[in-house]
């Protein structure tokens, strides 16, 4: 069994690895600020404050993902691809995660091993896994939390307590609006409370406090902004939730449900595969109804992967990873249900494992190589299209200096091709350009010459325009026409660049 589950983890690896040689991650702006926040810790400059929060004044995340993400950066020397060999690595573990869970929800191995397969081949999983931001720890540390908490109500076990505030703490340290994930924890204390010592319950929250206490720690030294960012979530403030009516979030919430199964299940049609879900969760359930052993797998893992509905009047209804860790509790539930339905029709369980197996790998192939389209606003804005622009500007130039400019989401910052630059272009090509753009003062790389120099080589570089207001396209070439004269234009996926003739 140990064998069979190590050879699933190394398919885990493989598949999460297919791609990366080609550098076929998704890399804009977040990921360079990180990038650039990685190698100031890596030099000394220790930080506490983690990712802000999109949209949200004064809300940050945990600073955890820095320190993560920090070593891939100095062994790898600035390659983003190497934190994403490290994220994907630790994704992979979660075979080992998934399987634990399942053994203690039926101290069974086969549908252990089953559901473990099921994550290893799951689409969102592997999107996750090489996904550089903060929201991707969750995938290892969601888990940990239903496992003790199953750990601590049922098998009386002294450390249980002590590892669901771990899991929790770490949970919000990958990404603050996991801290929905205290409803079902408070909702099963309740349930099971002749079963909980106070002892456990006070061991649960120091836990939960040191694994948060860098975030405490921010709050206290810059005056407790993040209280006022949660009174803007939960006033709906937020434009994007102020705007909905209840019957929305129902809408949103079913569609986000099919997709956390359809991901998994079968990724190449999201209704078909989210029907298939939605039809195995209601089976499911209904079975259970007429049972009704309570601290069975089926509501215990039901209140794991129903969880998030609370947290979509708060901003959940607009944020595509407010499901992040799902996969891991989708990918035991379907393998005990399939367990359970066929362990006597081994064929057919075989087939129906072959079919999502299939499905999923097809689902790889066809969108990761295109980067972790899951999540990416600019869908096409991915590291190895960025080095072939790179590549462009140095080699058109000549080996001679060159400026450039750029239009970029978020407008006006340019974070990600300063980062693009300073490690690639300076380490391959030994120097780096000027910018001729906005003012970076406070952003990440503010580290380049500003101004035109002696050269009269110029690139204009357009990001995709997803994100990016369409009026800003013409505005951005109208600028660029009153300093230069377009001599060329050449596509890199959606990134446009214009070599361009400064006029003297």
């Amino acid at each position: 069994m140990k064998l069979k589950l190590f050879l699933i983890f190394l398919l885990a690896l493989s598949l999460r690895w297919l791609f990366l040689p080609k550098a076929a991650i998704t890399f804009g702006y977040d990921q360079a600020r990180d990038a650039y926040i990685a190698g100031e810790i890596i030099n000394g400059d220790l930080k506490i404050l983690g990712p802000s929060v999109s949209g949200v004044p004064g809300l940050y995340h945990g600073v955890l993902y820095y320190y993560l993400i920090a070593p891939a950066y100095l062994f790898g020397h600035g390659n983003p691809v190497y934190a994403a060999y490290l994220m994907s690595f630790l994704n992979a573990l979660g075979v080992f995660i998934t399987y634990g869970l399942v053994y203690i929800l039926t101290n069974k191995k086969d549908p252990a091993l089953i559901s473990a397969l099921i994550f290893a081949f799951s689409f969102e999983a592997t999107q996750y896994a090489n996904w550089l931001s903060n929201p991707s720890m969750a995938v290892w540390f969601v888990p940990l939390i239903y496992i003790g908490l199953y750990l601590w109500i049922t098998k009386k076990q002294k450390w249980g307590a002590v590892l669901t505030g771990l899991g929790l703490g770490m949970s919000v340290q990958s990404n603050v609006s996991l801290a929905y994930h205290l409803a079902p924890v408070f909702l099963w204390l309740f349930i099971c409370k002749k079963r909980i010592k106070i002892k456990e319950v006070i061991c649960f929250f120091i836990t939960l406090f040191i694994a948060v206490s860098p975030m405490l720690l921010v709050e206290i030294k810059f005056g407790l902004k993040g209280i006022r960012g949660l009174f803007y979530l939960f006033t709906s403030q937020d434009v994007t939730t102020s705007q909905k009516a209840l019957g929305d979030f129902f809408v949103i919430y079913l569609n986000q449900l099919g997709k956390i199964f359809a991901y998994t299940l079968f990724p190449l049609n999201l209704v078909f595969g989210g029907l298939i879900g939605l039809a195995i969760l209601i089976l499911v359930l209904n079975k259970w109804i007429k049972g009704r052993d309570l601290l069975s797998w089926e509501p215990f893992l039901s209140s794991y992967i129903l969880a998030h509905i609370i947290a979509l009047p708060f901003g959940g209804s607009s944020t595509p990873h407010i499901t992040a860790g799902m996969v891991v509790g989708v990918s035991a539930f379907i393998g005990i249900f399939l367990w359970e339905s066929f362990r006597n029709k081994t064929k057919i369980l075989i087939y129906i494992l072959s079919f999502i197996f299939i499905a999923n790998s097809v689902k790889i192939v066809q969108e990761n190589l295109h980067g972790q389209t899951n999540f990416a606003i600019q869908k096409d804005l991915i590291l190895s299209k960025e080095l072939e622009v790179v590549d462009y500007t140095y080699f058109d130039a000549n080996g001679k200096s060159f400026s450039f400019n750029n239009l970029t989401s978020p407008l006006f910052v340019n974070t990600l091709w300063s980062y693009l630059y300073n490690w690639y272009g300076k380490g391959k090509y030994g120097y780096v350009p000027s910018y001729t753009g906005r003012d970076q003062i406070g952003q990440p790389g503010d580290n380049l010459v500003r101004g035109t120099g002696d050269t009269n080589v110029h690139f204009y570089i357009i990001e995709p325009l997803d994100g990016i207001p369409r009026q800003y396209l013409g505005l951005g070439n109208g600028e660029e026409n009153t300093t230069s004269d377009l001599v060329v234009q050449k596509e890199f996926g959606n990134i446009l660049v214009q070599k361009r003739i400064l006029r003297r």
